[in-house]
């Protein structure tokens, strides 16, 4: 991130590194020209090999006195003192622990130890030293402080997460990483030397071996087996000696991915975390913890389902699962799918993003892939830190230091043309590469593991692998590929001639559809017409208007004039208008109340002249003007076509 001006660059390490290959690709071309960095791993063979002749020694004398052994044995475990660095060795009183303790025996246990190799038995050292050991090496004299430090960086390099090794033709560095390499042996008298221990690696990988990498974090489960499997193509060597054509290929055996809401969104951690600081009692973190123990019940039973065929049968089981809370999955109770004492359970040497299926399958690329370098990789130099800034010297200004992004991984590009050529939708292309001899059931790790036949989205394409395991039954395993059904000739013609038919019926269809619409039509513009004769007789001039507008609105067959009715509107509404003009509401109003007075007074003229007025007003609403309906409403000497009238009405009276 940049956080002010003046922001330095600082190149990334991996800058510096040449393309990767792959493991096995070692086997194919430069692994017999490899040899240890340093010269260190040939005193370490000697030593090996002076300790295989005590150790001959040793079986030959506990085979000629197992009786003694036996009762040296019983008179040790009768002790109450016991010395774990010489591998439990029993003594009576504590003095005799400390004397021990000044011995070489223990001095050469306790390097054994820092080297994390086995302990060696009093009788085992006794046969090395006579056998041509140096007893100035495991003493604790002054004159040992080198061998002391030479042995401290040993077991230092020991717990570096990258073996590295020296090409002998080109002097380049070969780096893998060291928990991939074998593990040693449970009968193994002395661990084989790194570049034994990877060779057999290769050799497990290449003979089918297949892996577990698991990943657990916030909730999120990704587990993965893979293999690597031998690609039929010819070894070929760069200039300096190395196989520059992948061998191999990446293989999904079986992938599982899990996630569960674990983690408190907004305060951050695990649910069980925060317990063990303070009681909570919400309805989230009641959830969170039931969903923690659904999770690890769901991990649980993935693994035992892979229990038999994959996890017992791996060569490796590498997991990343940081904190308790993650790793108790994997290793907590008595009825832990995984053991930390099982050697083949590695953990992964970098860090991991959050467990996916595509996290899950970088992390086993990565693994199975080994680094060529033209140097030795540097070690990250750390950042001074900045000296605190005093209360009354001003804040300098910040100065960020910004990584540069190490460059893309310059992988060996496997075997891909079937797959992009099914996913352009190149059906002529799809067809030459199966005829070519190309893998239709390969998974590729640029396409998510699906095989060619899934990644294409075009049915002509489709199509081609019908055909090639129409021609070909037994080429492949066509059930792996995910390829349905055959296709043949006499279906492609089958079905051409059922799809003639069915255009046929469809065009048969349609032109009946477009008959019953014409005649629909006509039926639809006589009832028009004969509804629009009969409009030039009403009086309600939005019945005439409504009925207009659907004709217009209508694509009948044949046109009509509609002058008439519109002219029968005009005059409507201008009589309308007419009757609704407030001079002549108040003149008909005047005499309303005239008509209503001569009543009262029982005038019988005033009756006939308010019956002649009365008269004129009863066809119309006298508020709009509308032609009376035949239920009209009648309020003091006044009608109204509805009732809205009457309360306009009386509202302006």
């Amino acid at each position: 991130h940049r956080c002010g001006r003046g922001a330095h660059r600082v190149p990334h390490p991996a800058s510096r590194q040449a393309p990767r290959m792959l493991l096995t690709d070692l086997l194919r071309g430069g692994l017999d020209e490899l040899a240890t960095l340093d010269a260190r791993a040939d005193a370490e063979a000697e030593a090996a090999g002076l300790q295989q002749a005590g150790l001959a020694r040793l079986r030959s004398f506990a085979a000629a006195a197992p009786a003694a052994a036996e009762a040296e044995l019983a008179e040790e475990e009768s002790g109450g003192y016991i010395c774990h660095v010489s591998g439990g060795v029993r003594f009576a009183s504590l003095d005799e622990l400390k004397a021990h303790c000044r011995s070489d025996w223990y001095r050469y246990n306790l390097k054994r130890r820092a080297k994390s190799q086995p302990p060696a038995g009093e009788d085992q050292f006794e046969a090395l030293v006579e056998a041509g050991g140096d007893l100035d090496e495991i003493s604790g004299s002054d004159e040992s402080d080198d061998d002391d430090e030479e042995a401290a960086a040993a077991a230092r390099a020991d717990k570096q997460p990258v073996a590295t090794f020296r090409h002998r033709l080109s002097g380049l560095l070969v780096s893998a990483w060291r928990c991939v390499l074998a593990p040693i042996p449970p009968d193994a008298d002395a661990p084989p030397s790194q570049l034994a221990a990877l060779r057999t690696s290769a050799q497990r990988l290449l003979g089918g071996a297949h892996l577990l990498v698991l990943l657990s974090r916030g909730g999120h489960f990704a587990a993965i087996v893979v293999k690597l499997t031998p690609l039929s193509n010819a070894p070929k060597l760069d200039a300096n000696g190395l196989c520059s054509k992948p061998g191999s290929q990446l293989t999904v055996l079986a992938h599982k991915t899990l996630h569960r809401y674990v983690t408190r969104r907004k305060a951050g951690g695990r649910q069980a975390t925060a317990d063990g600081a303070k009681a909570i009692k919400s309805v989230g973190s009641s959830l969170r913890r039931h969903n923690e123990a659904m999770l690890t019940q769901e991990i649980r039973e993935c693994l035992a389902g892979w229990s038999a065929q994959y996890l017992k049968t791996a060569d490796l089981v590498f997991f990343a699962a940081p904190g308790p809370a993650n790793s108790s999955a994997f290793f907590g109770g008595a009825d832990a799918p995984l053991s930390r004492a099982d050697p083949r359970v590695r953990s992964v040497p970098f860090i991991t993003n959050r467990p996916t299926l595509g996290e899950a399958s970088r992390v086993a690329t990565r693994l199975l892939y080994v680094d060529v370098h033209t140097e030795a990789p540097a070690a990250a130099t750390p950042l001074p830190k900045p000296p605190k800034p005093s209360k009354k010297a001003a804040a300098p200004t910040p100065v960020a230091v910004v990584v540069e992004a190490p460059p893309a991984e310059d992988l060996p590009k496997l075997p891909a043309e079937l797959h992009q050529a099914a996913l352009d939708g190149d059906a002529a292309l799809v067809a030459e590469l199966l005829a070519l001899g190309s893998d239709p059931t390969a998974k590729h790790l640029d396409f998510k593991f699906k095989v060619p036949y899934d990644v294409s989205e075009n049915k002509e394409v489709r199509n081609a692998f019908r055909r090639r395991m129409a021609e070909a039954p037994d080429e492949w395993d066509w059930k792996l590929a995910k390829v349905p059904s055959p296709l043949t000739d006499d279906q492609e013609r089958d079905k051409a001639d059922k799809d003639k038919a069915r255009e046929r019926e469809r065009k048969k269809r349609r032109e009946k559809e477009k008959k019953d619409l014409k005649s629909r039509q006509l039926v639809e513009a006589t009832e028009l017409a004969a509804a629009l004769s009969a409009s030039l007789t009403l009086t309600d001039a939005d019945a005439i208007e409504a009925l207009i507008s659907k004709i217009r609105a209508k694509k009948a067959a044949v046109e009509f004039d509609l002058s008439p009715a519109q002219a029968r509107v005009a005059a409507l509404r201008a009589e309308q208008d007419a009757f609704t003009d407030p001079t002549a509401r108040r003149r008909r109003e005047a005499g309303a109340r005239a008509a209503a007075l001569e009543a009262r007074l029982g005038m019988a003229a005033g009756g006939a002249a308010g019956a002649e007025a009365g008269s004129g007003a009863a066809m119309r609403c006298d508020w709009c003007g509308k032609p009376l309906p035949a239920q009209s409403f009648n309020k003091h000497v006044f009608r109204y076509c509805t009732s809205a009238c009457v309360q306009a009405h009386s509202k302006q009276l």
